[in-house]
């Protein structure tokens, strides 16, 4: 019976619990996309072609293929490239093999995980939901999977946005239980992620420098006016969810269920007590001690009692009224939330694909055609067309992330060196190549797990069943078994077996891939970002390289060197671990005799290139009598330069 509920759970982890060193598919759209895609980095290649004569300004130099490996890894997976997938790519001799290697890491794991990072930090989603002990584990869940079935970003948006329900009901409604008690304030960061406007000031006050008025928010605001977040048990059902209840139910008297509970609890008495129980937590549940978002058409959002304008009065209700652009159909019996999400997310809202493109242009350029990306004004931007192109790429892709960044790796913008020119803010660029780019605190992290463990997305965060995927007995069986236990997990994706439970030390499970400590003292979890609590406590690598504390959209992150840094660099676990013997590149020098492979070997694994000339004389002088102990200080030496944080 124990392999049963052991394959149970390997199957039921939503895909996140699963060997990711398992062969994956590469990104491979239909011959009409493809044909989209080809058009438009012609379109976006002429725009800039032609801007670039203009301003007399030439290209970059072109990436080698080096650089290229190390710059697609960190951008699409989060991560450098190990050393094998370095060499393996650089010695290919196929046509083409750039494209095939984007395809590559675009269907990877990896790329779901550095994707959920960064839409993490614009959602500032929080392992623990500020407010309530709900954990946010289904609605992160429910992110990776959207990103990893490829789902279009307006379609996350409108779920999202529209959702009802608590998480157990429907994993969307993380989005809304994030701000509850904020409605204002929720809405500010909605026009700042979605719509590329910064409207905040007019919360309080008619905004001075724009055309905001603090009518025309809470007008904007009305749409969200009947949104309420309480818990379940003070929320009529209709008979619709009266009648899901009732058929996921069913599922806790079946056989399979009752299979399932005493397949975990080997004592029958204790298996049947504990049966008891978990239909009672279903009970329980369903009638509602979960927190969850439902409109109230007896909710409103009127004008506050301080407002001072006369086109208006204190306490007066308005009219709901999109802040900007027009209204785009639908039908008006839908709720005004619904209605909201419905032209947020519709195609022909320019506001919302400007947006978007405006923000994955920055992710891969280091600056957006547009700055700031959270308050575009058009009137501003130094390439209007190309803006105007990007926006439209993404409309014609029906907002597909992967065929869109597919797009932009395939510009000649892209495939040039960095310009490593300081650029102020009031500067115009006109991407001749890429801005030179710190790497972001998970990439950094991301890069430094690649090189300790050999298979970083190991341990993984397990997602709970929703309600609405209970099917059969199993699923009931997991669905509960997991929400009577609201703490962080970290679970071994080969074994299905928990590594950790928060509040406990880690488990004593011997694997190839240890958990390490530091000195006997300080444990760390040799994990990728993705899978580590959002966001990672205080002394954390993470957080002292600047790592988002999931507060705010606007300077949340930061990319400044530090003391800390500085410290963590020169004799933190990391590095302390990476320089050890028994570290994953000492095993690969193990293999070899001569002092100068050695050192090779150490230059592709940490910078993901080979010695220049004058470094190789340097290191054939140093190497001619080579220790375990002179390769840790060419190790340590490698790391501490700055060049290992840049993306050139």
């Amino acid at each position: 019976m124990r392999i049963f509920y052991f394959l149970f759970l390997l199957f039921h982890f939503q895909g996140n619990v699963h060997s990711d060193k398992q062969k994956t598919a590469p990104f491979n759209p239909d011959k009409e996309k493809v044909e989209i895609m080809r058009v438009a980095v012609q379109r976006i290649n002429l725009i800039i072609d032609e801007t670039l004569s203009e301003k007399g300004i030439k290209y970059n130099s072109r990436l080698n293929d080096f650089l290229f490996t190390r710059r697609v890894f960190v951008d699409l997976t989060g991560t450098i490239p190990t050393y094998e997938e370095l060499v393996q790519f650089v010695n290919q001799k196929m046509k083409n093999k750039r494209t095939f290697l984007i395809n590559k890491l675009l269907g990877s794991e990896e790329y779901v995980s550095h994707t959920y990072n960064y839409f993490a930090d614009l959602l500032r989603i929080q392992t623990k939901v500020p407010g309530q002990k709900t954990n946010s584990a289904l609605f992160t869940g429910w992110l990776k999977e959207s990103i990893h079935r490829d789902k279009p970003y307006n379609r996350i948006v409108y779920e999202m946005v529209s959702a009802s329900g608590s998480m157990v009901q429907n994993p969307a409604a993380g989005y809304l239980l994030r701000d509850k008690d904020m409605k204002l304030d929720h809405v500010a960061f909605m026009t700042k992620i979605f719509l590329a406007k910064d409207i905040a000031c007019a919360q309080c006050h008619d905004h001075p420098s724009e055309d905001w008025t603090q009518k025309e928010y809470y007008a904007f605001a009305s749409f969200l006016g009947e949104l309420e977040i309480g818990e379940t048990k003070d929320i009529k059902m209709d008979r619709l969810q009266k009648s899901m209840f009732a058929k996921k139910e069913k599922f806790f008297h079946h056989p399979k269920f009752r299979a399932a509970v005493r397949s975990k609890y080997k004592n029958f008495s204790v298996a049947d007590k504990k049966l008891k129980e978990l239909k009672a937590e279903f009970k329980q549940i369903t009638g509602g001690n979960q927190f969850a978002a439902f409109d109230d058409s007896d909710s409103k959002l009127p004008l506050p009692d301080d407002y001072q304008y006369k086109d208006a009065k204190p306490g007066d209700i308005l009219k709901p009224a999109f802040i900007v652009g027009r209204p785009l159909g639908g039908t008006s019996k839908k709720s005004k939330r619904d209605q909201l999400a419905y032209w947020l997310a519709h195609p022909e809202n320019g506001w919302f694909s400007m947006a978007i493109a405006n923000r994955m242009w920055a992710r891969f350029m280091g600056q957006g055609v547009a700055e700031p990306l959270h308050n575009v004004k058009l009137e501003k931007c130094a390439n209007p067309r190309l803006l105007k192109t990007l926006s439209e790429v993404m409309v014609a892709l029906d907002f597909d992330l992967r065929a869109f960044s597919w797009v932009l790796m395939h510009t000649h913008s892209y495939n040039r060196l960095a310009t490593r020119k300081k650029m102020e803010k009031e500067d115009d660029y006109f991407f001749q190549g890429p801005i030179l780019r710190r790497m972001t605190a998970e990439q950094i992290w991301d890069s430094l797990v690649t090189l300790m463990v050999k298979d970083p997305l190991r341990y993984r965060q397990p997602t709970p069943v929703s309600l609405m995927d209970i099917n059969d007995g199993w699923t009931a069986f997991h669905f509960i078994d997991n929400l009577t236990d609201e703490k962080y997990r970290l679970v071994d994706s080969y074994t299905g077996e928990a590594v950790l439970t928060e509040g406990r030390t880690y488990n004593n499970i011997s694997t190839d891939q240890t958990l390490t400590t530091s000195k006997g003292k300080n444990q760390l979890i040799l994990a990728r970002a993705s899978e580590l609590p959002q966001p990672a406590p205080a002394g954390h690598f993470l957080q002292k390289f600047g790592q988002s504390e999931r507060l705010f959209v606007v300077g949340s992150t930061s990319k400044v060197g530090s003391v800390p840094q500085l410290m963590e660099l020169m004799n933190g676990f990391t590095t302390e671990v990476l320089t050890s013997p028994d570290s994953l590149i000492f095993q690969r020098l193990q293999r070899l005799k001569n002092p100068w492979k050695k050192a090779e070997v150490v230059f592709l694994s940490i910078l993901n290139r080979l010695p220049t000339e004058e470094e190789k004389n340097l290191l054939l002088e140093e190497m001619q009598s080579a220790s375990s102990g002179d390769f840790s200080d060419l190790i340590w030496a490698l790391l501490n330069t700055p060049e290992f944080f840049f993306i050139k």
